[in-house]
């Protein structure tokens, strides 16, 4: 008996003697190292290695707020805007915890993504970061063989990597113990529980031992996952950065305005010519329906330009096929629904164009993230129809920026501006579609198949805001719309192609101001002088009418500020939910906090009818003024200061 209690004290000891040279390893690596660098945070040697391999030479903010924290043995739930550098925050200290391959611990560590893309591509990145640690990695995802899968747990991997559906079928069907893991991660956590996981997280979660840590990272904290992060997590550490800039400042924003008729003609001439889109540049192209990216892909190839599709039913091997191509450029084009948008991390991204314009801000947001990541410069080209300019102004509204119209001084190089596209451009390749669509019958069946596609899309869009579809209709700037200044350039007869422009677009929008009923009519006829006489009453009041329109659009040209034009949106704000004991600590940058003082202390404006315009003197009953009263602050204000 003396023998055993001397042997546990020796094991006890070594325990506490391997902690504590972990511990003075750590604080060792420390020292005497320069500030704000991945050697002050006193990483393993075998971890630093992989992360220099890597290329990487400074933290991104996230990371250097993140991974002291996560080493420190806290659960953490930490937002950031796509791009920030999020895989690498979590990556790196489940790394060091880990230390090195252990066969007989069993999985020590989960990885739960919302899709298989997201999942494969940490995989990738795991193997990339950590190729000096010896760590074992596995995937378990929809789609692929579940006897693979078996083998694989079987074989012990101190990492797992899974996506939530498939991940609670292994577990069940094995009956798979998971009390060995202390290390998890929910990826994309706002986007599993928006694709209805949140059952099986729970599931997962129950499943789990307590002393675990648990990291969740997002782009938004909706109330569902505020829910979630008081039932499965410890006093959580908050961290919230760049989330307020939404789109980084390296990215460059064009929009053209266009008949939707054009959108083709358009994409294949900025395409051939490389005025926006340059040479071998690896382009992300935006569809609404699997069967537009479909027939876009059959014109594309019909060109002979490089390119590849990619949506939610297309065979699983056949998408990670396509993928692969794209990233190891063997094509510079893919065509995509919005399965791309978070699912699928496409690094060294160069310009993404959004064929059909996304109904909801934060989806926009998602689809140019793809670009400008890691300080690279890129750019996102928007097709603007009349029926999506609504959008466009919601989409500006959410971002507090204010969208920028052609002038004889804008330069080609501006962002944020909308303007047209040459007409003897969309003209020359409109032709080339029509021979192509009557010579090639199955490219006219692709099309009409696309067009009802589209038909259904739109139905089912949800809606623009009613201040921005009235402000849409009251823009008589979009009539006569120069063109956009980096496509004016190069022409040599600018003013005469500008002239030409300006006629036709008279002519599209030309309503003659007889009627039907005047067509050929004469004096003596009965209809004439009913309209005679109709006009002669209700003229007057059209006169008004237009006089109206015309002073509310200047007084709309007039609002400049971002902050002002947001009061003016129809939007229904709810409230915030108060994370009071959720969060044991909350880190964010000072400008979030400014955003959001100066978001909620703009006052309630009142909308005033024209006889209180006509008498300012006159007051109105307080229930009269509410009838006009439009409040607005973006509707994932709260959600995006971890308030809703």
């Amino acid at each position: 008996l003396a023998i055993v209690q001397l042997e546990f004290l020796a094991m006890e000891s070594a325990d506490e003697v391997e902690i504590d040279y972990a511990k003075l390893l750590t604080a060792q690596n420390r020292k005497n190292k320069r500030s704000g660098g991945f050697q002050a945070m006193g990483l393993d040697h075998n971890v630093f290695k992989g992360i220099m391999k890597k290329g990487y030479k400074i933290p991104t903010p996230i990371q250097r707020k993140t991974i002291p924290i996560i080493l420190n043995g806290k659960d953490v739930v930490a937002m950031a805007r796509t791009g920030s550098g999020k895989t690498a925050a979590f990556l790196i200290p489940m790394f060091v915890k880990l230390k090195m391959r252990d066969p007989s611990a069993g999985i020590r560590a989960m990885i739960i993504s919302p899709t298989r893309e997201l999942a494969l591509q940490t995989f990738k990145f795991l193997k990339e970061l950590g190729k000096f640690t010896g760590l074992r990695a596995s995937v378990i995802i929809g789609g692929d063989s579940m006897e693979d899968q078996f083998a694989a747990i079987h074989e012990n991997p101190d990492v797992l990597i899974a996506t939530p559906g498939r991940l609670l079928h292994v577990i069940m069907e094995m009956n798979l113990s998971l009390k060995s893991v202390n290390y998890v991660v929910f990826d994309e956590a706002d986007r599993l529980f928006e694709m209805g996981f949140e059952e099986q997280l729970r599931e997962v979660l129950k499943r789990l031992p307590s002393d675990r840590q648990t990291l969740l990272f997002s782009a938004t904290l909706p109330k569902s996952l505020v829910d979630f992060t008081r039932a499965g997590l410890r006093h959580p550490t908050l961290i919230r950065l760049d989330v307020d800039s939404k789109l980084s400042d390296k990215l460059k924003l064009t929009h053209l305005f266009c008949r939707r008729e054009d959108k083709l003609g358009i994409l294949l001439s900025i395409l051939g010519d490389r005025s926006l889109v340059e040479e071998n540049s690896l382009t992300l192209i935006f569809c609404a329906t699997k069967h537009y990216v479909e027939f876009l892909h059959t014109v594309l190839e019909y060109f002979h330009f490089k390119c590849a599709c990619l949506y939610s039913s297309m065979d699983s091997e056949a998408r990670r096929v396509n993928v692969e191509k794209f990233h190891r450029k063997l094509i510079n084009i893919l065509i995509v629904t919005d399965l791309a948008a978070r699912g699928v991390d496409i690094p060294l991204l160069d310009n993404v164009i959004n064929f059909h314009f996304p109904a909801k801000p934060k989806l926009f947001v998602h689809r140019v993230g793809r670009a400008a990541r890691a300080g690279r410069r890129g750019h996102a080209i928007s097709f603007i129809s009349t029926d999506e300019y609504a959008y466009l102004l919601d989409l500006y509204l959410f971002l507090g920026r204010s969208l920028q119209y052609p002038t004889s001084a804008a330069c080609a190089d501006a962002g944020d501006l909308i303007g047209t596209v040459p007409q003897r451009r969309v003209d020359d390749e409109n032709r080339t579609i029509a021979l192509l669509n009557s010579t090639n019958l199955d490219l006219e069946s692709l099309h009409k198949v696309a067009e009802n596609s589209y038909k259904h899309y739109t139905r089912s869009r949800p809606t623009s805001s009613a201040e921005s579809v009235r402000r849409a209709k009251a823009e008589t700037r979009l009539n006569n719309l120069p063109n956009h200044p980096a496509l004016a350039v190069g022409f040599g007869c600018e003013k005469l192609e500008r002239e030409k422009d300006i006629l036709l677009a008279n002519i599209k929008c030309f309503r003659p101001q007889t009627t039907v009923f005047e067509l050929n009519a004469k004096s003596s006829d009965e209809q004439w002088r009913v309209m005679k006489a109709k006009r002669r009453v209700h003229q007057k009041k059209i006169d008004q009418n237009k006089a109206a329109t015309v002073a509310e659009l200047k007084a709309l040209s007039n609002e400049e500020d971002p902050l002002q034009q947001q009061q003016h949106v129809d939007a229904h704000v709810n409230d915030p939910v108060d994370l009071t004991g959720v969060f044991s600590e909350k880190i964010e940058s000072k400008f979030s906090e400014r955003a959001t003082e100066s978001v909620l202390s703009c006052k309630k404006r009142k909308k005033k009818s024209k006889k209180q315009n006509q008498d300012q003197n006159t007051t109105v009953k307080e229930e009269e003024k509410e009838q006009f009263f439009i409040p607005y602050v973006p509707s994932d204000l709260h959600s995006e200061q971890g308030k809703f």
